[in-house]
């Protein structure tokens, strides 16, 4: 008979035949139920009641529940009733893989609503409610997705998932793999919350300085000028990058180069690193240090309202990037970048289009720009830059907690 045997355990686990893990059926582990309907009408942080909605299972919570946000005031005799060791499943969704998103309720006299398939234990000490929870997410879930019915709306009922199996190393193992991948969580939790906070702080900093609440000083102590207001045509001039097709950028080509679309996905404010290259050098547009670059086209007006300052020279700059290069060095473009993110609003008044909607200089020249002198222009961008700095660290962190919470899972289940 074949051993069960994950790759990676706890010490003094592996190797005791006291510790085997066993494949179980859910039918013989779990209690099947479902929630009553809770409207969205009906449940708010306000109310009185703890209650949890099957469309919060996808948005609000992961794999455990130990805090419940939201409260309903339905009479008590209306609902079902949480024992704090139940396992949630959304039992309809859009998309098959949410169904099979579990979430292990901790906390007791909670109200589950509707649309969501319940599991309880059958017998007491055969499994963890969190540990299983973070089994169904890891290996399950596309599993679950096959047994999904529906065209729009994809169904999974309590009758599916009893024809699934389970496999379980003992009780006390469960608990110790349950709390070690919770204590992962905790951390991730936190980082996104201290990501969170600094995106809140950049947010609230640079409505103050860019209404000028907050000045800066110049090197001996003294204010700087009062800022000044033109038009960006005054200023700059602006040109379009060159066709660049997607299928001719690598990781190593010869030539450095930015496609339109990574300035929605891979860059901020200030260019640091150039992530793509091509091996096309045929008539190419290339930057200078200083430009600012924003998207020519997308699908949302909100998309086109992004800019990104480049301090390099030489890097090819791909069709549909507006470049915005100054006619005399007035502006600091890391300063521009951050201008142009703060008041996307104005920005956004100036997009053309209906289903795909366009950006262009001759749109952007419109374009009233407030600034002060070149020297507060850079302690400003540099100031945002470091607060921009933190935040890129922290999304490192969270990068790498999840990588390390994915190989954990990969190891830790069969």
């Amino acid at each position: 008979m074949e051993t069960l045997q994950p790759k990676l355990r706890f010490p003094g686990f592996e190797g005791d035949m006291n510790y085997l893990y066993k494949k179980h059926s859910f039918e013989d582990v779990f209690l099947f139920s479902t929630g009553k309907n809770i409207k969205q009408n009906e449940a708010s942080p306000e109310f009185e009641t703890l209650c949890v909605r099957y469309g919060e299972l996808y948005h609000m919570y992961n794999e455990v529940i130990k805090v419940v946000i939201n409260r309903t005031n339905l009479d008590k005799s209306e609902l079902i009733f949480s024992e704090g060791d139940e396992i949630l499943l959304p039992s309809a969704g859009e998309d098959p893989l949410d169904i099979g998103s579990a979430s292990a309720l901790t906390v007791e006299n909670v109200a589950i609503g509707r649309t969501i398939n319940i599991l309880k234990p059958l017998k007491q000490n055969v499994y963890s409610n969190i540990y299983a929870s973070y089994y169904i997410n890891h290996k399950l879930r596309p599993k679950i997705a096959t047994l999904a019915k529906g065209v729009s709306i994809s169904n999974v009922y309590n009758s599916d998932l009893k024809t699934l199996d389970i496999i379980l190393p003992t009780l006390q193992e469960q608990t110790r793999i349950a709390n070690f991948l919770s204590s992962v969580d905790e951390k991730l939790n936190l980082l996104k919350e201290k990501k969170a906070l600094l995106e809140d702080y950049k947010k609230g900093i640079m409505q103050k300085i860019f209404n000028q609440e907050i000045r800066f000083k110049d090197d001996n102590g003294e204010d700087f000028e009062e800022w000044e207001e033109k038009g960006l045509g005054e200023i700059a001039d602006f040109y379009k990058g060159k066709g660049l097709p997607k299928n001719h950028i690598s990781d190593d080509g010869e030539y450095k180069c930015i496609h339109y679309g990574e300035l929605f996905t891979k860059y901020d404010e200030l260019i640091k690193n150039i992530i793509s290259k091509t091996n096309i050098y045929v008539k190419p547009f290339l930057s200078i240090s200083n430009d600012v670059l924003m998207p020519t086209s997308d699908v949302t007006p909100n998309g086109l309202a992004t800019a990104s300052c480049i301090k390099e020279d030489d890097v090819i700059l791909g069709g549909d990037v507006l470049v915005i290069r100054q006619k005399t060095k007035i502006l600091d473009g890391l300063f521009l970048a951050f201008y142009i993110k703060q008041y996307k609003d104005k920005v956004m008044k100036l997009v053309s289009g209906s289903t795909v909607y366009h950006l262009y200089g001759s749109d952007m020249k419109n374009l009233d720009i407030k600034y002060p002198r070149l020297e507060e222009q850079t302690k400003i961008a540099n100031f945002l830059s470091a607060i921009d700095e933190k935040i890129d660290l922290v999304s490192n962190q969270i990068e790498e907690t999840q990588e390390y919470k994915k190989g954990l899972l990969q190891q830790m289940f069969i």
